[in-house]
């Protein structure tokens, strides 16, 4: 989602006349676009843009600019701690920015602007954005699951669902610019279509990609004198485990452009702990999932998130995660120790697993999922000697 976000200020910048530099020393503005979901992130921002206090101070015209979740979850603290900070901006108002910039430099100071994710509108890209062959598509924003551990419902706000014409749109104007592979973005994509006066929902707005997807590429063939079709692909980020469905994977299986990957977070193989993150799913439920979309997809793949450390996570309940990603192979995984949230309902548990302790469990996953992963690559290379 952040690199869909700093995509489009880049573009923003550019139409702008902006140049991009590598050097932040050549820079006239610098901002950074910021993540929330660990406190490690912000601690790094507040690193890096404390370390540019030398620099505000020798170049005074320099704007600097602390953009996303961070500006919204930590709001005024950031002038606090970094007074060298020109303005705050929320994820939702970014396309603001440019014109921050411009009152900045008629005399403005220490700017403001959040809370906009209340509003219902998602901004979009410009129809004269850049594209290469990659291209994110935000088809919603904000969550409603709320996790107890999670901070984006409060930093990118509610659910809320751009119309498929929009999307579809912006999907064939990428295909028309080059684009080979596009993504599309949402906290929880299976909660497509909530709150449109359309009725659709993921898998519909699935099949209407793929039906564009296969008619633009049709008429190029023809337009080309017959030569061979481009492949574009479609993937997707996030499904949560509670609302992907079979009706997911069977469209999955069937659409042409639609990626056979799965990123589906597991978070804790304990169901004592996944109900105190308020995962509404229990370990016997995804573990169904996981086998129904293998059977269904043929050579589909799995990834997977999970958090070690979480309040009250015992060694028992540590090891019921250890069998769960053993026995079921992920073919990638994200893991993360558990960095306390201000303003979750798990910012109030007592955060009982020692950091040393976290440390160890996070090794221990890790080195269990690279194994996980090496096997699972050997019995590949085997299949394709053998084919």
């Amino acid at each position: 989602m952040n690199e869909h976000d700093s995509e489009r200020l880049r573009d923003m910048f550019v139409q702008r006349g902006y140049a991009l530099t590598e050097r932040v020393e050549d820079a006239d503005v610098i901002i950074f676009n910021t993540c929330s979901v660990r406190k490690h992130a912000e601690d790094r921002v507040y690193g890096k843009v404390g370390g540019m206090k030398v620099l505000k101070k020798n170049r005074p015209q320099l704007i600097i600019g602390i953009v996303g979740c961070m500006a919204e979850a930590q709001k005024y603290e950031i002038f606090k701690r970094l007074p060298h900070v020109d303005f705050l901006c929320g994820p939702a108002d970014l396309d603001k920015v440019p014109d921050i910039i411009d009152k900045i430099r008629n005399g403005a100071g220490h700017i403001v602007y959040i809370e906009s994710y209340k509003s219902k509108r998602i901004p979009e890209f410009s129809k004269d954005r850049n594209a290469g062959h990659a291209g994110f598509v935000k088809i919603m924003e904000g969550c409603d699951n709320f996790c107890s551990y999670c901070i984006v419902p409060y930093v990118r706000g509610r659910e809320r669902s751009r119309p498929s014409k929009e999307i579809l749109e912006e999907v064939e104007l990428l295909i028309k610019k080059g684009a080979k592979n596009i993504t599309l973005l949402g906290q929880n994509v299976n909660s497509y279509g909530k709150g449109l006066k359309e009725e659709i929902d993921f898998v519909e707005l699935l099949r209407k990609i793929d039906r564009l997807i296969h008619r633009d590429c049709f008429a190029r063939h023809r337009n080309n004198g017959g030569l061979a079709m481009t492949k574009i692909r479609v993937s997707f980020l996030t499904s949560h485990p509670k609302d992907a469905s079979l009706k997911l994977f069977k469209a999955m299986r069937d659409l042409k452009s639609v990626s056979k990957i799965l990123h589906l977070p597991l978070q804790s193989g304990s169901d004592k702990i996944l109900k105190r993150m308020n995962r509404k799913y229990t370990v016997a439920k995804y573990k169904k999932l996981i086998e129904s979309f293998r059977k269904i997809v043929e050579n589909g793949s799995v990834t997977s998130d999970i958090i070690v450390g979480f309040p009250g996570e015992t060694e028992k309940d540590f090891n019921d995660t250890l069998d769960i990603v053993k026995g079921l192979q992920f073919d990638g995984a994200y893991i993360f120790k558990y960095s306390p949230r201000p303003g979750t309902k798990a910012f109030k548990f007592k955060d009982d697993v020692t950091l040393e302790e976290k440390e160890r469990r996070h090794s221990i996953l890790l080195n269990l999922q690279k194994e996980s992963k090496t096997r699972s690559c050997a019995q590949f290379t085997v299949l394709k000697t053998w084919s």
